[in-house]
């Protein structure tokens, strides 16, 4: 699958869960960058899919903190870590 194949379907899952999980989260593609993770409108990192798995890279950052399998493991840890710990709500 392509690269923005595979952003496209992260992008669906993490919208998917971060409507349910309402803590004011949102994923937003900005193709070719990645996709956004956002809070209110405020940048909180990206993922990008690059060597058949995903990696995140918060906000500030310059390179990828945490490197993902699946879109199922990239949306746990957004909601897990991303998300909880932005919140102040702890894990």
């Amino acid at each position: 699958m392509s690269r923005q194949r595979q952003e496209e379907l992260l992008l669906v899952e993490l919208r998917a869960a971060l409507e349910a999980d309402m803590l004011g989260f949102t994923a937003k593609s900005d193709w070719p960058a990645g996709v956004l993770i956002l809070s209110k409108e405020h940048f909180r990192g990206i993922w990008r899919w690059s060597d058949g798995q995903y990696s995140f890279t918060p906000g500030g950052y310059a390179v990828a903190t945490y490197r993902a399998a699946s879109a199922e493991e990239a949306v746990h840890y957004t909601l897990a870590h991303v998300c909880r710990e932005a919140s102040g709500i702890a894990v």
